[in-house]
């Protein structure tokens, strides 16, 4: 069964083809994503369903790296990457819509749990709220709007 872990959402003054493409411009991606050092795509061509970015972290001081995967790339509008959480199985999305001559992003984070950490973990993963992640789209806003 999926959980909705969580949402956010927030309005951005810039057109959803400007924002979505400031999203996937890997080398502005420390800028306003919370822990990335750094972000590229680890496969030749066009970033699309299927293909790997490579994520540098910084974690508490340690360096983390991993290849995320793209499920879904539908400039302007959708955005899906799977998670790299060992004890839930799931997808990151983010969506952009046309909302008062700007754009509307939501964060979600849909997931299953897997194994009995996960499903121990799911209640305070909830409660949580996706809180490594609420500053992502403050941060967006404000490299966007003070472009």
């Amino acid at each position: 069964m999926n959980m909705h872990i969580f949402k956010h959402t927030i309005w951005i003054d810039r057109p959803r083809e400007a924002v979505f493409d400031y999203f996937t411009d890997f080398s502005k991606a420390s800028e306003w994503r919370q822990y990335v050092r750094a972000m590229e795509p680890a496969d030749a061509g066009r970033v699309r369903a299927g293909s790997r970015v490579h994520v540098t972290m910084d974690l508490s001081g340690d360096e983390y790296a991993f290849d995320l995967e793209v499920l879904v790339c539908e400039r302007p509008s959708l955005w899906r990457h799977r998670t790299n959480e060992t004890d839930f199985r799931g997808f990151i999305e983010y969506r952009f819509d046309e909302e008062r001559g700007g754009t509307r992003v939501t964060l979600s984070f849909v997931a299953k749990p897997v194994g009995l950490y996960g499903w121990l973990a799911a209640p305070l993963v909830w409660m949580r709220g996706g809180k490594s992640y609420r500053e992502q789209l403050p941060r967006l806003k404000h490299m966007m709007e003070a472009a």
